[in-house]
């Protein structure tokens, strides 16, 4: 008997045989897009900016940066106390010790009735709505700015007009400065932001200010590692409300957290660009 012939192997057009990577695309036919790039360095921002906001040396250098934020974090606590009625008695903005708003007028004139136990402190007893939105304001207005800059990185336009806020940002601290490694740092920053306008098109500004998205742990980890001379929010918190810090910390992670999801999903769906696209977007603003 015959051995049966064997059926010969399927062909692809032009006579060209179907091997099995015909069907399994390559890097180079699916590469990242803008989106993924944008999503992994954030992701690997984060880390990196905990590390360098308290390293020797490095975190000299980041100064100017990080009396952006600080300064930024306090202007949100300053604008909602003044709103509420406050008055502003001391501000201090440093990029080590960090910041710290002294307002008067915020807090009850009557300690509130209270039928709970144990002995409660000052501020617990004469705390008012007002206090509490004060309060609020710096972590959800520091949390809000980042959610703007995630946003924005998804685009390099969005990224352009976002750096402008930036460099306003780096210089307003000058006021409050008062020692060269800051005046120093400064001027970096602001030369790093004018030299990214040129890299890749504005491409590179897609990566620049996401500090203030998760300023909670810039502070919180301060006061708890380094024992900061400015006590951080969640430990105002505790002292008013009650909870320990880290409790608070946590749950203002969870907030930052959320947030920083929430701006990478409205980035990835209001921005739906090729890097063609973006980069042809980009060249039609302010070019370089």
């Amino acid at each position: 008997m015959a051995p049966p012939t064997p059926i010969p192997a399927p062909q692809a057009a032009h006579g060209a045989s179907l091997t099995p990577n015909h069907f399994r695309p390559s890097a180079r036919e699916a590469p990242l897009t803008p989106e993924a790039h944008t999503i992994i360095a954030a992701c690997i921002y984060i880390p990196v900016a905990l590390v360098a906001w308290n390293l020797p040396v490095v975190r000299d250098a980041l100064a100017g940066l990080k009396l952006f934020v600080v300064g930024a974090h306090e202007l949100f606590h300053l604008a909602v106390g003044v709103v509420c009625g406050g008055q502003v008695t001391t501000v201090c903005i440093d990029p080590n010790d960090g910041g710290a708003t002294t307002m008067t007028n915020l807090m009850r004139t009557t300690p509130r009735l209270y039928a709970g136990p144990g002995p409660l402190t000052y501020a617990q007893l004469h705390w008012s709505p007002a206090a509490v939105a004060t309060l609020t304001a710096g972590y959800v207005g520091s949390s809000a700015l980042g959610f703007c800059y995630v946003f924005a990185a998804f685009d390099i336009v969005a990224s352009k007009v976002a750096s402008f806020t930036i460099a306003v940002g780096l210089l307003v601290p000058i006021i409050r400065a008062d020692h060269w490694i800051a005046y120093a740092s400064i001027i970096a920053s602001e030369a790093l932001l004018i030299g990214l306008w040129f890299g890749d098109h504005g491409n590179a500004l897609r990566f620049y200010g996401i500090l203030h998205l998760f300023y909670t742990v810039w502070d919180y980890v301060d006061e708890r590692l380094f024992d900061k001379r400015n006590t951080s929010d969640c430990t105002e918190f505790a002292g008013m409300l009650g909870w320990s810090p880290d409790v608070w910390a946590i749950v203002w992670f969870c907030w930052e957290s959320a947030l920083f999801v929430t701006a990478i999903i409205a980035g990835i769906v209001v921005f739906q660009k090729t890097p063609e696209k973006m980069y042809a977007d980009a060249a039609g603003f302010l070019p370089t």
